[in-house]
């Protein structure tokens, strides 16, 4: 019986050293895990990526995996706005310092994208520089509310517009709020346009797919175009 007791009694400490070895385990885990995404909502903006890009429009929303990143990214109220200039055109913008942006280099449109959630930058674009000759040679010097409306054709993952409607944002540009239809049959997305002063070869693009509608129309009021008599880098 004694034999048998002091097995029991070693099989039980067994046992609690394996339980015990296990829930630590899984306390690290999960630490690293933590650690991992408290890094990747904090990484610093402006990464530099090879040029080339080319932007494709307005992408459906993707379907988001159980594992994925929340779908919008949103900032607290006290996180300071930093400010993005362009490289080859004289605009400027604020965004949050913790929304991870990345620009290409050699890139004709100074495309601006968000490097955030499981979108590849490339297909994630936040600005650019319209080439209004590049999209339709045609469309230089008339009204831009036709170029808006007509946008659309440019890109196979489009049909149609649902609305355009003109605004004038705090840095006192000229917009148009644009809402396309893709080929699932909806309008998901919200795309902006700004005329630019003095310019009709050429409009500024926003685009927002990720971000939450406050960060977005901060940004698009934020937007001022600093010398409207520049011309691009050659």
């Amino acid at each position: 019986m004694d034999n048998q007791d002091s097995q029991t009694s070693f099989n039980s400490i067994q046992i609690i050293k394996i339980a015990l070895i296990t829930v630590g385990s899984v306390f690290i885990l999960a630490g690293a895990v933590l650690t991992a995404y408290r890094f990747s909502q904090t990484k610093k903006s402006d990464i530099v990526l090879p040029g080339g890009v080319t932007y494709l429009g307005a992408t459906p929303t993707l379907a988001v995996e159980p594992t994925a990143v929340p779908a919008k990214f949103i900032a607290s109220a006290t996180v300071p706005y930093k400010e993005k200039t362009g490289v080859n055109y004289p605009f400027s913008f604020s965004y949050p310092e913790t929304l991870p942006l990345v620009v290409f280099t050699d890139e004709p449109t100074d495309s601006v994208a968000i490097d955030w959630g499981n979108i590849p930058p490339q297909n994630n674009i936040l600005f650019n520089i319209e080439l209004i000759e590049k999209r339709d040679k045609s469309m230089i010097g008339k009204p831009k509310m036709e170029y808006v409306r007509n946008w659309w054709q440019y890109f196979s993952g489009l049909k149609g517009v649902n609305s355009v409607t003109p605004f004038t944002n705090l840095g006192g540009l000229k917009g148009y709020r644009a809402q396309y239809i893709n080929n699932a049959g909806t309008a998901p997305n919200a795309d902006i346009f700004f005329e630019v002063p003095g310019r009709n070869d050429i409009m500024i693009h926003l685009a927002n797919g990720i971000l939450d509608e406050s960060i977005f129309e901060r940004i698009v009021d934020s937007l001022k175009w600093i010398s409207p008599t520049s011309t691009p880098k050659k």
